[in-house]
């Protein structure tokens, strides 16, 4: 009997996998905050761009899970800091170096999408004049948004330096930004981590007061509950969102998360299949491509079976 294996790859700089490990320390590098320059935006889209294009051309021929969490990584950091990407390209006059780049195209996508519903709650609000609205939208556009908490920052010394590290940053990022949602959900995650309950649950009730929505924030939580690794925590969470009936795509997604992180295959494929499912029957075409290729990824990562 004969098996098939699949080719090693070098991890070098001249192979696909070696080229996209490079480009996501690039994208990781880069400092995406309201405070980044010019260079630094369009830097990162190329490397985004780039990441993509590699995830694609590796496909099956090597084990990247660790990439494709990070690259994971790299567009949550597209889709946060969409707008702060879009007014410095456009400040400095680099719309040129980014012209057909997908990411540019994301980025755009993103920040109308964004702008739309900001417009939108602010006529609910009761601001709704037109002009009145025409004028708070140029105001956006003219002047700088408000700083950020460093979000990056956190994952980043989870990854390299443990939960210790960064529970100390998330602290200080909530000390200096504490109405930001984003940084109270991190530092509540971190301190769960860290075996403080009770100031986890205070942290939760404040994101959760500023979530758009229970469904977001849950997901969100459930997400950041398997990074810090608190797995039963997230399928609780994951649990909540299945049994919410206009969330159910939503917790599927989030279990098979889950079941992938506990090593759970079988598992994992069977709650990413169902999220597809259930995505494409509730009209949810973003996440029913998220969950398709989540699917993908484990089912090219199984072992070949062998050939008589």
């Amino acid at each position: 009997m004969k098996l098939e294996r699949r080719p090693s790859i070098e991890t070098t700089a001249q192979t696909p996998l070696g080229r996209l490990r490079a480009a996501l320390d690039d994208a990781e590098r880069v400092a995406v905050s309201a405070g980044m320059s010019a260079d630094d935006a369009v830097s990162f889209l190329r490397a985004c761009d780039a990441i993509e294009c590699l995830l694609s051309e590796i496909g099956a021929a090597a084990d990247i899970r660790p990439e494709v969490n990070r690259a994971n990584f790299v567009r949550e950091r597209l889709r946060v800091n969409a707008e702060s990407i879009a007014r410095v390209v456009q400040s400095a006059g680099r719309m040129h170096d980014v012209a057909g780049m997908r990411s540019w195209e994301e980025v755009q996508s993103l920040v109308a999408t964004v702008r739309a519903r900001r417009l939108r709650r602010l006529a609910i609000a009761g601001l709704g004049a037109v002009a009145l609205i025409a004028a708070l939208a140029l105001l956006l556009l003219i002047f700088p948004a408000e700083p950020a908490p460093d979000i990056g920052a956190i994952s980043r010394l989870l990854a390299n330096e443990g939960a210790a590290a960064a529970l100390d940053r998330a602290r200080a990022e909530y000390e200096r930004f504490p109405d930001n949602p984003e940084a109270a959900l991190w530092r509540g995650v971190l301190e769960l981590r860290a075996g403080d309950p009770a100031a986890a649950e205070e942290l939760f009730a404040q994101a959760r007061q500023w979530a758009a929505s229970e469904v977001g924030f849950l997901f969100e939580r459930g997400n950041l509950l398997i990074q810090v690794g608190l797995l039963d925590a997230a399928e609780a969470d994951a649990a909540a969102l299945i049994a919410h009936p206009d969330a159910q795509a939503e917790g599927h997604l989030l279990l098979g998360s889950v079941r992938e992180a506990r090593g759970d295959r079988a598992g994992a494929i069977e709650a990413f299949q169902q999220a597809a499912d259930l995505a494409a029957a509730a009209d949810k075409p973003h996440l029913e491509v998220i969950a398709k290729t989540r699917l993908g990824m484990i089912l090219q990562s199984l072992p070949l079976t062998p050939n008589p």
